[in-house]
C-alpha cells in the first residue's frame, strides 16, 4: 500500500513538474510574442509620430494685407480663390457654399473681435476674376469704423460654436517717416 501510494506520488509530481514547465514555457512564449507585439506597434506608433514641438497654432487662418482695392468705394474685399476654397467653403453648410458660387452670394456673419461687435456681409465668387469677395457694408461696417489703412493686415478664424467669422486687425501698417 505504501508503495502504491509512493508511486502515485511520483507520477503525480512528475505530472505537475511536466505542467509547470510547459505553464513556464507558455508564459515565455506569451512574453516574448508581447514584448515583438509591442515592439512592433511601437516602432509602427514612433514612425506616425512628429517629434517636432510646435508652441503656438495660429488661429488665423485667413489672412489679408489690405490693398487700395480693399479699401475703395467699391465696398468689398477680394479673397483669393484658393483660399476661400481651402479654408472658408468647407467651413459653411452646403447651402450656404453653394449659394456662395451664386450672383446673390451667401451671407456670413462677422465677429469683430477687438470691437464685440456682429455684423453681416455676403461672401460671393466675382465672375469675372473668379476670385471671391466679401461685399456688403465692408467699407462702413470695417473699413472706415476700424480706419484700415493700405498694408494694415486683417485675419479671419471660424468660430463653430457662434456660426460666424472672428475679424481681427493683425498688424497696422507702418507710416513712412
Amino acid at each position: 500500500m505504501n508503495n502504491l501510494l509512493g508511486e502515485e506520488r511520483e507520477q503525480y509530481q512528475k505530472k505537475r513538474k511536466s505542467c509547470d514547465e510547459a505553464s513556464t514555457n507558455l508564459r515565455t512564449s506569451k512574453r516574448r510574442l508581447c514584448n515583438n507585439k509591442n515592439e512592433e506597434e511601437g516602432n509602427n506608433y514612433n514612425k506616425s509620430i512628429s517629434t517636432t514641438l510646435k508652441l503656438y497654432d495660429d488661429p488665423w487662418k485667413i489672412k489679408k494685407t489690405l490693398t487700395d482695392s480693399d479699401l475703395g468705394i467699391l465696398s468689398r474685399l477680394l479673397l483669393a480663390a484658393d483660399l476661400v476654397k481651402k479654408q472658408i467653403l468647407p467651413m459653411l453648410d452646403l447651402d450656404d457654399a453653394r449659394a456662395a458660387e451664386t450672383e446673390e452670394g451667401s451671407p456670413v456673419n462677422v465677429w469683430d473681435v477687438e470691437t464685440n461687435s456682429m455684423h453681416q456681409l455676403v461672401l460671393k465668387r466675382w465672375s469675372s476674376s473668379k476670385s471671391y469677395v466679401l461685399i456688403g457694408k465692408w467699407n462702413h461696417d470695417f473699413v472706415r469704423r476700424r480706419d484700415l489703412k493700405k498694408g494694415d493686415e486683417i485675419g479671419f478664424q471660424w468660430d463653430p460654436f457662434n456660426r460666424a467669422f472672428n475679424f481681427c486687425v493683425l498688424k497696422r501698417a507702418t507710416m513712412p517717416q
